[in-house]
This record gives structure tokens, C-alpha cells and sequence, in this order.
């Protein structure tokens, strides 16, 4: 009797005792916790027979073309679901509903998948880390992050998506690691990062955003880390960096940085910044072309670039700054051994400095010459002009001799026969009092016989030739003979 007792006893023991399951064909199980390892195998479709118990289970790097909504129900231990680098383009609406314990997710490197249903995610109430990288996603659609309230990381780089929706994260209070780099984004609206009050890492590197809007970053009082290079941003100001106390590491290398007013407030925020950043590269203006933009001082952020309201010159270098005027540099055309010509055709534009609209110079350099025919021609100096000289459109009240150093003044007014005849009869082929014999200019005649041109104003009675004449026929008059 004893026995009998002992035997039932054991049969009651062994029919509650859990049963094992079997695991899937070509797949590894292991226990503790529960495991199911089918990677790399080749599987076209979600294997059968995955234990209800899964804690765990591993399908990366096969050919799986969907997930259904039934692939995974009533697999309510699920903790770790890994499905990157498959062939998914489909994933059923409910696939992952009922996974309340689900904490990693990981569906990237799936290219084809392109497109995610807004309930795609619901339910996941425990999910801390969801891996969408690589995935060919061109939108993200509103509320897809829905209820999401336990996520931490976000992976969506290497996609294409060119926009982000307002308040498209605005239930991930608790997300620390948002990941954006390599898409197509243009733009950064006021309140695509509303909620986002614990993220410490923002990366939008190599996208293509080339505005930020100025309180974009005003939820993000705790990032430490944003890299934004790489992009085509060419303001940002100040004040959209203001809310970022925390920030500790800053990269904005690679945009084409304009250094000019404009930049003036995020120079000064650079001054209170405490944390690393890299270098800030100016594009325009010229003049600051390739200089730091945190380096620079203040008064070459004064004036603005406006494409209405510039200095333009052909052969004049203009460096200047609000209320000042350019300075006249040696110009770079004439003979190839750097002699100024003298002879000029009547159709050649000397350089023309001019300004539109406002009078005071702007800082923008620029060499392109004038078209405009209207402008009276003004020559060349190397002297410096007080503001007295210019009229009222910018150009030189009056005439500048572009005749070569040492040669008669425009100005005088002088005859020859004031000339007593000791130096007339010392006088040589040449106008130049110089020892160095001026270099001849060759020009084909006119009908006209336009005269060789001493200078450019309104004073245009001596001539060369006519000079040169006037002199021989002066000294055969008073020749004694």
C-alpha cells in the first residue's frame, strides 16, 4: 500500500512539471532565459515552432520578406526581438501588439521596408531601444511613436526622409539617443523636438538642413552632445542656441557659413560657450573666406551682405567697413613687364567703383567689372580720397590722371612757349622727365587719329603728338639764323 502511494505520488509530480519545447528546425535554443537563435540560415519566411516561452529571439540576416500579425502573438515573455538585414518590405498592422515585455527592437537594414503604418508600434509600453536604421523610410507618420514612453534610443539614420513632423516625438519624454544623420532633412521646425526634455544626443549630420528654426532646440535643455555638420545651414543664431545650458560637445563644421551681421549673435553665444566645438568655416565674404567664425573680432561682423547694396570694382580691392571708403590698390592689369598703359581706346571702361541704394560701402569684396555705361570713367591713383571726392552715387568728383608717375599733371595749363629756348633745345622724344625710358604703347591708327590721352578729365588740350609738334616748330621759329 505504501508503495502504491509512492508510485501515484510521483505520477502527479511528473504530469506538472513543465513539458520542454522543441525548438525550430536549423535554430539553436537555449534556457535561461529562454533563447532562440535562427540567424544567418536562409529562412524565407518566420520559422514555426518558436517556443511560447521566448525571452529571446535572434532571425537577423536572412530573407524574410514580411511579418504578419501573427508571427509573433502570444509570445508575451518576448524581451529581445532582432530582424535587421532581412528582405522585410511589409510589416502587418498588429504585429507586435500583445509584446508588452518587448524592450529591444531592432528592424534596420531592411531597405525595402520604405513605409510604417502609425499604430506599428503601439502597445510597446516596456520598448527602450527601436532600431529602424537603413530601412528606405521617406516618412515617418504622425504618431507612429505613440505611447512609446519608455524609449531611450532611436536609431532612423541612413534614411530618406526629408522632413519631420511636428511633435513627432512628443510622447518620448524619457528618449536620450536620437539618431538622424544621413537622411535628406531640409528643415528643422519650432516643434519637431517638443517633448524631448531628457535627450542628451542629437546627431543631424550629412543631412541637408539649411534652416533651423530659432526655437527648434527649445525643449532640449539636457543635450550634451548635437552634431549638425555637413549640412547647408548658413545662419543660425543665438538665440536658437540659448536653450541649450547643458550642451557639451557642438560640431557645425562643413555648412557654408555666412560671416557677416547676421552671424553677429551666434558669435557672441560662442563667447559663453563652455563646451568643445569644431571649426566654423566662413564662405562669404571673400575676404574671410576659410576663417574660424568663433575667432573672428566683432567689427568684421558689422556690416551685412546684401546683393542689392555692394561694391563692385574690376581692378580696385575693397576691404572696408561701415562710414569708411576703399582704398585704391596698384592695379594688376597693364604690360606684361607691369607698366600702367597710357593709351586707351575710346570703347575701354576704366575700373568704376559704385554703389546701389545707400551710399556707405558695404564689406562684401568683389572684382567683377562694371557694365554700367552711364558711370563716368575715373582712373587710377595711388593716393588715398577723403569722402569730399565722391558724389553722391559713388564715383570721384573729379578726373584722376591715369598718366604714368613723374608725367605732366592734368591740372596745369601750361604752354610751351613759356619754355625759354635752353630747355627746348634740350628736349627729348619722349613726355617722361624720368631717366627710364617709358615703354612705348603700339596702337593701330583711326581715321580720327585719336590723340595718345595724358589724362581722363575734362582738360584735354595737350596732346602728345600736338606737343611734340608745337615744340619743333617752336625751336625752328627762334632758331637764329
Amino acid at each position: 500500500m505504501a508503495e502504491g502511494n509512492r508510485l501515484l505520488f510521483l505520477a502527479l509530480c511528473l504530469q506538472y512539471l513543465p513539458k520542454a519545447e522543441a525548438c525550430p528546425n536549423d535554430c539553436t535554443c537555449y534556457s535561461e532565459p529562454m533563447t532562440v537563435s535562427c540567424q544567418q540560415q536562409g529562412f524565407k519566411s518566420i520559422p514555426d515552432g518558436i517556443p511560447l516561452r521566448s525571452q529571446r529571439i535572434f532571425l537577423q540576416n536572412n530573407k524574410i520578406p514580411s511579418v504578419s500579425s501573427t508571427s509573433f502573438s502570444s509570445r508575451q515573455n518576448l524581451t529581445v526581438l532582432w530582424l535587421h538585414s532581412n528582405n522585410i518590405s511589409v510589416i502587418q498592422a498588429g504585429a507586435f501588439e500583445g509584446l508588452q515585455r518587448l524592450e529591444e527592437l531592432d528592424i534596420g537594414e531592411n531597405i525595402n521596408l520604405r513605409s510604417l503604418t502609425p499604430s506599428s508600434f503601439h502597445g510597446l509600453v516596456r520598448l527602450h531601444t527601436l532600431h529602424l536604421h537603413r530601412c528606405g523610410l521617406s516618412q515617418l507618420p504622425t504618431g507612429i511613436f505613440r505611447g512609446l514612453v519608455s524609449l531611450q534610443y532611436l536609431y532612423l539614420q541612413e534614411n530618406v526622409l526629408e522632413r519631420l513632423e511636428d511633435d513627432l516625438f512628443v510622447d518620448l519624454g524619457n528618449l536620450t539617443s536620437l539618431f538622424l544623420h544621413g537622411n535628406r532633412i531640409q528643415s528643422l521646425s519650432e516643434n519637431v523636438f517638443r517633448g524631448l526634455r531628457s535627450l542628451d544626443k542629437l546627431l543631424l549630420h550629412q543631412n541637408r538642413i539649411g534652416l533651423v528654426h530659432r526655437r527648434a532646440f527649445h525643449d532640449l535643455g539636457k543635450l550634451g552632445l548635437l552634431y549638425l555638420f555637413n549640412n547647408n545651414i548658413t545662419v543660425l543664431s543665438g538665440q536658437t542656441m540659448d536653450p541649450l545650458i547643458s550642451l557639451q560637445y557642438l560640431r557645425l563644421n562643413g555648412n557654408q557659413w555666412v560671416c557677416d551681421c547676421r552671424a553677429k549673435s551666434l558669435w557672441e553665444w560662442f563667447r559663453r560657450f563652455r563646451g568643445s566645438s569644431s571649426v566654423l568655416e566662413c564662405h562669404v565674404p571673400p575676404r574671410l573666406f576659410h576663417s574660424d567664425l568663433k575667432t573672428l573680432d566683432h567689427r568684421d561682423l558689422e556690416t551685412c551682405l546684401d546683393s542689392s547694396h555692394q561694391i563692385r570694382t574690376s581692378i580696385f580691392s575693397t576691404r572696408t567697413r561701415a562710414g569708411k571708403l576703399p582704398t585704391v590698390e596698384t592695379p594688376r592689369s597693364g604690360s606684361r613687364d607691369g607698366a600702367i598703359k597710357c593709351c586707351q581706346p575710346d570703347s575701354e571702361q576704366s575700373s568704376l567703383i559704385y554703389t546701389k541704394a545707400k551710399p556707405a560701402p558695404s564689406s562684401y569684396n568683389s572684382r567683377g567689372s562694371t557694365t554700367n555705361s552711364l558711370k563716368d570713367k575715373e582712373n587710377i591713383s595711388k593716393n588715398r580720397y577723403t569722402e569730399n571726392d565722391l558724389t553722391k552715387n559713388g564715383t570721384y568728383k573729379t578726373g584722376l590722371s591715369d598718366a604714368p608717375m613723374g608725367t605732366f599733371s592734368a591740372k596745369l595749363d601750361q604752354s610751351l612757349d613759356m619754355l625759354s629756348p635752353e630747355l627746348l633745345n634740350n628736349l627729348e622724344d619722349s613726355t617722361s622727365p624720368t631717366t627710364k625710358k617709358k615703354r612705348k604703347c603700339y596702337k593701330k591708327p583711326k581715321t580720327d587719329s585719336s590723340p595718345c590721352r595724358l589724362n581722363n578729365g575734362s582738360n584735354r588740350k595737350h596732346l602728345c603728338k600736338t606737343a611734340l609738334a608745337s615744340a619743333y616748330i617752336l625751336l625752328f621759329l627762334l632758331h637764329p639764323w
